[in-house]
């Protein structure tokens, strides 16, 4: 569907006002979906401040908001990731936070801005919507409009596909996400996890809190050789690393970080946020008071959700190829049984996965069965 109430403005985003409105948009093109969950402007300015967000210690980024008769209506960011072309050397862009309501021509402007920036730099090719990378939200919601989304994945109403599709782009990649309702391990997972844990070399362990830096470092270095021939990846830059050790220091407990270990070597990890969407969604929408931060860790503290997702996990690839590759991964979920004993989880969300990695989906579908959503990464030619 596309308006013609009212003349088109596409503007970058300039000063407060801009921003406000900027903030404004997803509340707009979501207003009527009760699975939407708003994120607090607190939290949504520190994600696109160059001074708190780490992705501008290697990139630069313009954001655009669209305007009809002087009201917010659509937004996206246009961001040049100099780790990825550092990584890939594709003189590829990458566009992001795109929301819109069912608006063809806004749609379709917000777009050409995006693509107008990134081209003035050289890059003759956009991918997204990543916000601002792959590391952060991911992802155009195509399947899955029912249900909330979980921390840090994106949540679109279902014509925004079909609006960005509509402006040439095509299919890159898509990303799954599964969910498993049960506190138990389905048996099939249980007897091959519990077939790994018997072999004596072997063994989990939590992450050590009092050496919360260190550990989450191990994780990251791991990850980046368990992941680093995989689509779009680029390795973890350190300003990456301390702000995940900063942002997640409050919330994580240490049956929310499980290492693998096969000969007392650490080949492995699992990381599990607690799904802290479930407080912003009781929250006034996008107001958050500057001490109100405290008030939702305290409340992590004391009662912490019942619902909670897997944003990382990594094998390293000398044990992938293993004998016990397949056993590992296994006996790796099989530590989230840790958070039945726990938390007694409603349900744990393994996301993103791509469709792409089928060692990964068998094991997610053994836990979770089908992909409850999908997420389209979309990709244009400049």
């Amino acid at each position: 569907m596309t308006s013609t109430r009212g003349a088109l403005r596409i503007a970058a985003v300039a000063g407060r006002r801009d921003l406000e409105d900027w903030l404004a948009v997803p509340g707009r093109a979501n207003a009527t979906d009760p699975a939407w969950v708003p994120i607090p402007d607190y939290f949504e300015k520190r994600r696109i401040s160059p001074r708190h967000a780490p992705f501008f210690a290697n990139g630069e980024a313009a954001l655009f908001v669209a305007h009809r008769n002087d009201q917010p209506v659509g937004r996206i960011s246009a961001q040049q990731n100099d780790r990825h072309l550092q990584t890939h050397g594709d003189a590829t862009g990458h566009f992001g936070f795109f929301d819109c309501i069912d608006d063809e021509e806004a749609a379709a402007g917000l777009v050409a801005a995006a693509a107008q920036w990134l081209s003035s730099r050289g890059l003759n090719r956009m991918v997204g919507p990543v916000s601002f990378s792959l590391n952060e939200e991911a992802g155009c919601l195509v399947e899955g409009f029912e249900t909330a989304p979980a921390v840090l994945m994106p949540h679109h109403p279902p014509w925004a596909g079909r609006l960005l599709e509509n402006c040439g782009m095509t299919k890159e990649i898509d990303l799954l996400a599964y969910r498993n309702p049960n506190v138990d391990l389905p048996p099939a997972a249980a007897r091959i996890a519990a077939k790994a844990q018997a072999n004596p070399r072997v063994d989990t362990r939590p992450m050590n809190m009092r050496r919360f830096g260190p550990e989450l470092r191990r994780m990251f270095d791991i990850a980046g050789d368990a992941w680093r021939d995989n689509w779009g990846f680029v390795p973890f830059a350190e300003a990456e690393i301390r702000n995940a050790i900063r942002e997640l220091r409050p919330i994580l407990r240490p049956e929310l970080g499980q290492f693998l270990t096969v000969d007392g070597e650490d080949v492995g990890f699992l990381l599990v946020l607690p799904n802290v969407n479930e407080i912003f969604a009781r929250l006034t929408p996008r107001r958050l008071a500057l001490l109100d931060p405290l008030r939702i860790y305290a409340t992590l503290l004391l009662k912490p959700p019942r619902t909670f997702r897997v944003p990382l996990m990594g094998i390293r690839q000398a044990h992938q190829a293993s004998p016990l590759g397949g056993m590992l991964l296994a006996a790796l979920c099989g530590r989230l049984g840790a958070l039945g004993e726990r938390f007694r989880p409603q349900w744990t969300e393994m996301s993103w996965i791509l469709e792409t990695n089928r060692p990964m989906i068998r094991i997610a579908e053994m836990f979770g069965g089908a992909p409850v959503k999908r997420y389209r990464i979309y990709a244009k030619e400049l």
